[in-house]
């Protein structure tokens, strides 16, 4: 499995559809260029039509900048990638993209229902895949994974079925098993003129909403 590697880096292309004002769908493209050491290291970098910004894991400290206006914000989290990535969600509500690629399980994160079929074997930039797809209730699920003793995904397709329109992702990957990474990509510093953006958790957001809410009632019934 993908966990028992010490280290691996992928490029991928992420093509998401997106509701414009429920006149049409449009596409949104994303290039990501990955690299992880296990067990406590990431980098990631995207560039695209929406965002651009680089993410970096090291040891129990994430930082994440917006490569366009150079805001950026720090946290602290597991120190192991699998736990860490549970804490941005669960804790901070911060999503990372592409995480079925960085869990030491792949299959954790894919979202795929107990129904499947098997499509059989076709080719992936001419590599032979099994493709395979799960129906659900919220999600279609279709993925090419890479025949032979390495299975890799190289390539996964949701739907979303809760949304208006059925909006569909596509994600390609490249992989490279053997990379030569200086760990030194790791370590962030903040350029010079970036502000550093305040990052709340989930329960320090709920209170801030609660106090807000409050204080306008308060003020509404002041004036009444």
């Amino acid at each position: 499995s993908i966990g028992e590697l010490k280290k691996y880096s992928f490029e991928a292309t992420i093509v998401n559809e997106d509701d414009l004002d429920g006149d049409m769908m449009i596409y949104l493209k994303h290039d990501y260029k990955v690299s992880v050491v296990r067990p406590d290291k990431i980098r990631m970098t995207v560039r695209g039509d929406v965002e651009n910004r680089d993410t970096y894991f090291n040891n129990g400290s994430v930082s994440i900048i917006d490569a366009d206006n150079e805001n950026y914000g720090e946290v602290k989290v597991s120190a192991d990638i699998d736990d860490a990535l549970d804490d941005l969600t669960d804790k901070y509500g911060i999503p990372i993209p592409l995480t079925q690629l960085l869990y030491s399980d792949m299959a954790e994160d894919i979202n795929a229902s107990d129904k499947g079929y098997y499509l059989g074997t076709v080719l992936v930039d001419e590599t032979p895949c099994y493709y395979i797809a799960f129906p659900g209730k919220e999600w279609d699920v279709q993925a090419w994974i890479e025949k032979g003793d390495k299975p890799l995904i190289r390539k996964v397709a949701f739907v979303d079925k809760m949304e208006k329109g059925q909006p569909r992702s596509m994600i390609t990957v490249k992989w490279n098993l053997n990379p030569t990474i200086d760990e030194k990509i790791f370590d962030f510093t903040a350029p010079q003129d970036a502000k550093k953006a305040k990052v709340l958790t989930l329960e320090e957001a709920d209170k801030l909403k609660m106090k807000s809410e409050t204080q306008t009632d308060t003020e509404a019934k002041d004036k009444k």
